[in-house]
């Protein structure tokens, strides 16, 4: 109880500062997640397995607060809760192949999207539109996201936006 407790202390205090900011480092993003997946596995004991993975040279890059929570959140709840077993997250950071661009990808080993959906771009909730909107503002429309159905299965959310842009942002006290 004690160790949920700590998570669930770090997680709440961070959380109303950073949705005021228009930007954090993308460490700080990561840290919160950390937290988040922390209480989950609490919650889901041995149906949840989890990585994250955040090279150290994007660790100071900024992005707007709460962008991948909501990615996370809808995995566990329409990927890993319906299913017995649950699964795993795996969310990573890593620069692409130009060196321009930032990914971000959350990938879930869980029901997955069925195939009409994907196809139509399925995607269209409260947590998905506000992630749009964070990129929307801070990149224009270099900013994406961008769910599929994984290839080993599950669902993948992918998040691109230019480093250029990030670097040129004003920090989280603006």
């Amino acid at each position: 109880a004690q160790v949920m407790l700590d998570h669930m202390n770090r997680y709440l205090r961070a959380t109303p500062s950073g949705s005021r900011a228009t930007a954090h480092p993308l460490s700080a993003e990561f840290a919160r997640l950390e937290d988040y997946l922390a209480l989950m596995a609490i919650r889901m004991g041995p149906r949840l397995g989890s990585t994250l993975e955040l090279p150290d040279a994007l660790r100071d890059v900024p992005v707007p607060p709460l962008l991948l929570q909501p990615l996370v959140e809808n995995a566990i709840r329409h990927g890993l809760e319906p299913q017995l077993a649950g699964g795993r997250i795996d969310v990573r950071a890593r620069l692409l192949d130009d060196g321009a661009r930032v990914l971000l990808s959350v990938h879930d080993s869980g029901a997955g999207l069925d195939g009409a959906a994907a196809i139509a771009g399925v995607g269209a909730g409260f947590g998905l539109q506000q992630v749009r909107e964070r990129l929307a503002t801070l990149y224009g429309s270099a900013g994406t996201l961008e769910l599929s159905a994984a290839s080993a299965g599950g669902t993948r959310a992918t998040i691109t936006f230019p480093l250029q842009y990030a670097s040129k942002r004003p920090d989280s006290r603006g």
